[in-house]
């Protein structure tokens, strides 16, 4: 858990990314639904299955919180290891559809807007220079495609509001809520080292080598004395 904060804390965003899925195990050239599935895979180990989540409601900004479970998440959405990139129709000729990779979001970084993401990542994943004169009813088709040959790129829950009554579908974005989990979960830690060291003159190693019953018993009578 130190050792997985102490790499990313402090970082920007896409490196702190980046760290989180190299712990998880995921390669550069997994899709993002295979990422997801390996940081859910990692949350579970490291927190265990149940996983309490909260979303903004869009309408009346109230606070949701709402249970799920990390390892059946995980399970549901890495995509089939057989499954074929779709064909898609466009102006008389197929191309090629592949998912979006994890190595494709690196370059994503470097875009100007969403907007400009978009069109590169669709760019990526044809293999076309520039899918600008593209109508909207084959983006609908490709936006199609991608969901159906990697649902899990994208994680949502139905909500609904229990103040104002909306019903919404919550995105959550894993990479950032996992490590929000990590970043706490060091933090604690790392306020139980400094507490028993200072009371039984211990070092980190030895601190962090307790049984979590046994360190938190350790603090109760630290906090006692």
């Amino acid at each position: 858990m130190l050792a997985l904060w102490d790499r990313a804390a402090g970082r920007p965003r896409r490196q702190r990314d980046d760290a989180l899925l190299m712990a998880a195990g995921a390669a550069a050239t997994d899709s993002i639904g295979a990422g997801n599935a390996a940081l859910l895979a990692l949350r579970t180990k490291l927190f265990g299955a149940p996983w309490r989540l909260r979303a903004a409601c869009p309408i009346c900004r109230t606070d949701c919180e709402f249970m799920t479970d990390s390892a059946t998440l995980a399970d549901g959405l890495a995509p089939p290891a057989d499954a074929r990139p779709p064909r898609i129709a466009i102006g008389g000729s197929e191309l090629t559809l592949r998912p979006p990779a994890l190595s494709d979001l690196a370059e994503l970084a470097a875009a100007s807007d969403c907007a400009a993401a978009a069109q590169l990542l669709l760019a990526r994943c044809l293999g076309v220079a520039s899918p600008t004169a593209f109508d909207q009813g084959v983006l609908d088709k490709i936006e199609a495609e991608l969901e159906r040959c990697d649902p899990g790129a994208v994680l949502a829950f139905a909500l609904d509001c229990p103040d104002c009554g909306h019903a919404w579908q919550a995105v959550i974005d894993i990479a950032p809520a996992l490590w929000a989990e990590v970043q706490a979960a060091a933090e604690r830690s790392l306020l139980e080292v400094d507490a028993l060291a200072r009371e039984y003159g211990w070092s980190e190693a030895e601190v962090l080598a307790l049984p979590h019953a046994r360190r938190a018993a350790y603090l109760q009578l630290a906090g006692a004395s």
